[in-house]
This record gives structure tokens, sequence and C-alpha cells, in this order.
């Protein structure tokens, strides 16, 4: 029996039966997985938080038949910083979906793992407004990564279907307020305290990059199903 380790996180969950488990772990070396863990929901709390939703962890499994089979597990972070914060919680439950979206099944992505996992600790450091700020930036980063580039020939209207930023207007573009279009524009730039915008100028920048990364990949992507904090967006 050959058993395969590697470094994840737990983006999702699923109970049956009795009491087994199957998690799907985003993982360092193998991209997202499923695991069977047999009869988990019968051992001890502690045990149990192993296996749930957002924990870091060192797995140790095997392949029988066409299944993993968790054998051994090694928990790095709980992140209980991030789940007893509502505000933290929100914007780590849509990044989570953004991984279950994005990543294919046994799609190797070691960089954007690593890049998650900075993510969770700089969001246990900062406050809400960086918070989305970074969230922002990783979606750029995840649409270069995927092979895309949004021009920038204008500053009025945002195509999603043609990649560009405008100053040409039709029933198929988006328009775009000034402090939106300049969110935009300055992405990859770091952003000073005297150039901040408002809370919810990110996040309509960060819904229009959703509507484009679910245009261009066919993906799902909800922003509103995750903000319980009253944004308005």
């Amino acid at each position: 029996m050959k058993f395969i380790k590697t470094k994840g996180l737990i983006i999702k969950k699923v109970d049956f039966g009795e009491g087994d488990r199957i998690i799907t772990v985003f993982s360092e070396n193998f991209g997202k997985i499923d695991l069977l863990v047999r009869g988990i929901r019968k051992s001890k709390k502690r045990d149990q938080s192993s296996v749930d939703l957002l924990t870091l962890s060192n797995f140790t499994f095997y392949k029988k038949g066409d299944n993993f089979i968790l054998n051994t597990i090694d928990s790095i972070d709980f992140f209980y910083d991030l789940k007893k914060d509502i505000e933290k919680l929100e914007i780590v439950s849509y990044i989570l979906s953004i991984i279950n979206e994005i990543v294919l099944p046994g799609e190797r992505k070691k960089e954007f793992f690593q890049r998650i996992e900075k993510a969770l600790y700089f969001i246990i450091k900062s406050d809400n407004y960086n918070n989305f700020i970074m969230v922002l930036k990783m979606m750029n980063w995840i649409i270069k990564n995927e092979g895309y580039r949004i021009n920038i020939s204008g500053e009025k209207y945002f195509s999603i279907s043609e990649s560009v930023i405008t100053d040409f207007g039709n029933d198929k573009v988006i328009p775009l307020k000034r402090d939106l279009f300049e969110v935009l524009a300055n992405v990859e730039k770091k952003v000073s305290d005297e150039k901040r915008v408002e809370l919810s100028t990110l996040i309509d920048a960060i819904i229009l990059y959703e509507k484009y990364i679910n245009y261009h990949l066919d993906t799902k992507l909800n922003l509103k199903k995750h903000l319980f904090g009253g944004y308005s967006c």
C-alpha cells in the first residue's frame, strides 16, 4: 500500500452514513482532492475538529479502488481567530468558494495554494478594508494566471466579453464611476491612505471581477451570498 503525503486546507465536507465524512482538500501538491474519513463522527471532539472546514493540516492518505482514504492527519492551524470573527469569516467563506469554483479535481495549483495560505494569515492580522483589497488583488491575479488580460483604452465602460475598459458604450457594457475606474486601473499598485476609496467601491470592483471570471471561466462566484454584514452591493 502506497501512502501519499501533502499539506492541504479543508474547503468542503459532506457527512454520510453513521459516522463517515468526505472532506474536500485543496492540497499543495495534488490540487483539489476528496478524502474519505471513516468513523470520524464517532470520534472525540478534538479529532472531529481536525477534519472540519478551514483547517490546515498535513494529510497522509492512500488509494483504494476509486477512493482516496485518509490514514493520518497532523493539524497545523484551526484558524479559530478567523472562525470567531464574522467579518473575517465572510471573506474567508468567499475565498473558499473561489477555490471550489476555480480549481478542478486533481489540477495542481501550487502557487495558488501558497497564495491562499498567506492570504489566511493576512486576513487574521488585517482590517476589513485591507482584506477586501487583498481579495480584489487575488482575483486580478486569477484573471491573469488563467491567461486573460483586461485592456484599458478608456475609463467610462467595462466590456466583459471584449476584456476592455473603453470610452465607447453600447447595451453590452457596464458603466464605470470615476472611483471604480481608478480602483480597476490601479489594482496592482499599493493603495496609500490618502487614496482610499469607499469600501462599497472596493466591493463593486470585486463584483465586476467576479462577473468577468464567471463569464470567461464558466464559474458561479457570488460575493453577495457570503456577506452578512449589511454591505450594499
